[in-house]
């Protein structure tokens, strides 16, 4: 099989406009996190925001990484952002979401900030597998 340069124009132009759409997106949301309940947006927080709430440090020996982890609560962000009456919060990211019940949403389970400047789920009674690298968005009682 030949390909040719001009066989090659089609898809990579097609890569090309992907990327461009994806860099859009990323520049619109600015590696915000969303606060969510009820359907409308309760807060949008930066990560500069989110190092000046307090700091949990928790000890997580199943991370492959780092086993000891800093960032602000889960809770204290929902309380930040002014969500009431939370039964349960959604954790979105890269990886699948996961739901936290309330009686979850100890003073061990945290948004740490990464290396990468992204949000990482943690919880040091969670494990691994209910952690959620590049989290966008906290929706309370989905």
């Amino acid at each position: 099989m030949r390909i040719t340069v001009s066989g090659l124009l089609g898809p990579v132009a097609a890569v090309l406009a992907l990327g461009a759409c994806a860099t859009a997106i990323d520049a619109r949301h600015g590696g915000d996190l969303v606060v969510q309940q009820t359907g409308r947006e309760l807060a949008r927080l930066t990560l500069q925001r989110l190092q000046t709430l307090p700091q949990a440090e928790i000890v997580t020996p199943q991370s492959r990484g780092a086993h000891v982890q800093k960032g602000p609560t889960v809770r204290t962000v929902l309380d930040v952002a002014g969500a009431a009456d939370v039964n349960s919060v959604r954790v979105q990211g890269r990886d699948p979401a996961q739901t936290l019940r309330a009686d979850e949403l100890t003073d061990q389970v945290i948004l740490t900030i990464t290396k990468h400047d992204t949000l990482k789920l943690a919880g040091s009674h969670l494990g691994v597998d209910r952690w959620v690298r590049d989290v966008t968005a906290l929706v309370v009682n989905p």
